[in-house]
């Protein structure tokens, strides 16, 4: 992997993120001001370029009105049955 390319677990839970936003018919900017996070930082976390942390990832489920899992379970990686 790149130096500069996003982690594949950061990046999943960015699509996560982005695709609960979108479903939502929410703005980055009113996700943001939802989840009392900066629009950059909302930006950053869709790009997979932020690593946010336990709370941030709670607010933005708040903001998002879902679950923190449903954000998390795509980010998780699956194991293959019998491995």
């Amino acid at each position: 992997m790149p130096h500069n390319a996003p982690h594949p677990l950061l990046q999943a839970f960015g699509f996560a993120v982005r695709d609960a936003r979108e479903s939502c018919g929410m703005s980055i900017e009113a996700l943001a001001e939802a989840a009392d996070l900066s629009a950059r930082m909302v930006i950053g976390i869709e790009h997979g370029k932020r690593n946010p942390s336990l709370l941030t990832i709670l607010a933005l489920a708040q903001g998002l009105g879902v679950a923190p899992g449903r954000l998390l379970e795509s980010a998780t990686p699956r194991q293959e049955p019998g491995t």
